[in-house]
């Protein structure tokens, strides 16, 4: 499955089970303080010739709304943020389909004289799961708490000692979907290395478990499963995170490792491999930056034949600044997704699924006056699969306007 940039962060937390690659947290950042206080505002419109991304899926027009504030603020050696967002999206045919997404968190990097430092943050939300992801004339809002805290002791001008702890937790909405209801709780402890201002790097041992309260009846299809499943498992991973900024405009980002995962209950639903991704920023010339991605994943998947997915990808994202107040942003992205790993529940003889996404379009952005926009953009996502029943194609267009104060 492969969403649209603007969805891609919160989706894939969404998802009935977290990707192993999700584990790969990037490199804290110091908080940049500028303003205050500052609002985003913005309202646009998308029209969908496949809302529910299907072989030969109907076509709606779907309103959204963005309203949101952040708070920042810089005393002595901490640094706080919060922000709080709300987004209405009204759907004009499928009204069943409404809802209000938000976001409410904050964030707090604080240090105690030199040596010891550390991040707690805090996140709430309410998203939507994306059509594809969970079938057909399925609404399905997700609740989703996150926390995390770390700390870290320098040991010299360039490596410190880090330990860190989080959870996540995600509820559904749809009585059918209670089984991917999960709480997960991470660990990690390793080493900093900060040698300057333009490069630092996490190398990371990460525990985790995750738990399902509702025991698993069906697969992912709908197919009954000859006995209820639990999904429990633990994973340890070895992860290096790099953040390396060469000057103001050039950048990567991203992280690599080896993760392996067990089940409690079904060993031969177990995993391992590596996964990661990188980001890279970089300006092809003075009026076009270049921003790509290469990513390998694994997914949980339930099915009779299946019980992972082997996702890898990348995607183009460049920008165009054609005047002072125009710009164009476009998008060519490819996904494959390869459905491995039999669990023994089934001897059927099916050949594996395998999907490949398609996603490519563009943006024009429209400067009416001092940070506001207005925009237009022009999308075709397409998914070809070897099982019929998973082809799609979802030609779309929409306008807006954003403005930020």
């Amino acid at each position: 499955m492969l969403i649209s940039p603007f969805q891609r962060i919160c989706a894939a937390l969404a998802v009935a089970a977290v990707p192993a690659a999700s584990l790969a947290q990037p490199v804290a950042m110091p908080t940049q303080v500028s303003d205050v206080l500052s609002f985003d505002v913005g309202g646009g419109f998308e029209h969908h010739s496949n809302l529910f991304r299907v072989p030969n899926g109907p076509s709606d027009t779907v309103l959204r709304g963005l309203f949101g504030i952040r708070f920042e603020r810089e005393v002595s050696l901490q640094r706080f943020a919060a922000y709080a967002t709300l987004e209405p999206v009204k759907y004009l045919d499928f009204s069943g389909y409404d809802y209000l997404g938000y976001a409410l968190g904050g964030t707090w990097d604080w240090e105690v004289g030199r040596p010891i430092f550390g991040q707690v943050a805090l996140r709430f939300s309410q998203t939507q799961s994306t059509f594809d992801s969970i079938g057909f004339a399925q609404n399905n809002l997700i609740d989703q708490v996150f926390a995390r805290g770390l700390a870290g002791f320098r040991l010299t001008q360039s490596w410190s000692v880090i330990g860190a702890i989080d959870f996540l937790s995600n509820e559904n909405s749809l009585a059918a979907q209670a089984p991917a209801n999960f709480d997960r709780v991470g660990t990690e402890l390793g080493f900093r290395y900060v040698p300057g201002s333009a490069i630092d790097l996490d190398f990371v041992w990460r525990r985790e478990a995750g738990e399902y309260p509702n025991r698993q009846v069906f697969d992912a299809t709908g197919n009954l499963l000859p006995t209820a499943v639990d999904n429990a498992y633990s994973q340890d991973g070895i992860l290096m995170r790099l953040g390396y900024r060469p000057n103001e405009v050039s950048r990567i980002t991203g992280s690599i490792g080896y993760v392996r995962r067990s089940f409690d209950n079904i060993a031969q639903r177990d995993f391992d491999g590596i996964v990661g991704g990188l980001d890279f920023q970089w300006p092809l010339s003075g009026a076009v930056l270049m921003r790509a991605s290469v990513t390998r994943s694994i997914d949980t998947a339930e099915l009779l034949n299946a019980n992972y997915i082997d996702v890898t990808g990348f995607a183009l994202r460049p920008t165009w600044t054609a005047s002072s107040r125009v710009s164009i942003d476009g998008i060519l992205a490819y996904e494959t997704r390869d459905y491995k790993g039999d669990p023994g529940f089934v001897f059927s003889g099916a050949d594996i699924r395998k999907d490949k996404v398609l996603d490519f379009g563009l943006r024009v952005n429209y400067e009416v006056a001092r940070r506001v926009f207005l925009y237009g953009d022009l999308r075709r996502v397409d998914r070809a699969s070897n099982y019929d029943d998973f082809d799609f194609t979802d030609n779309w267009f929409g306008m807006g306007v954003r403005a930020s104060f």
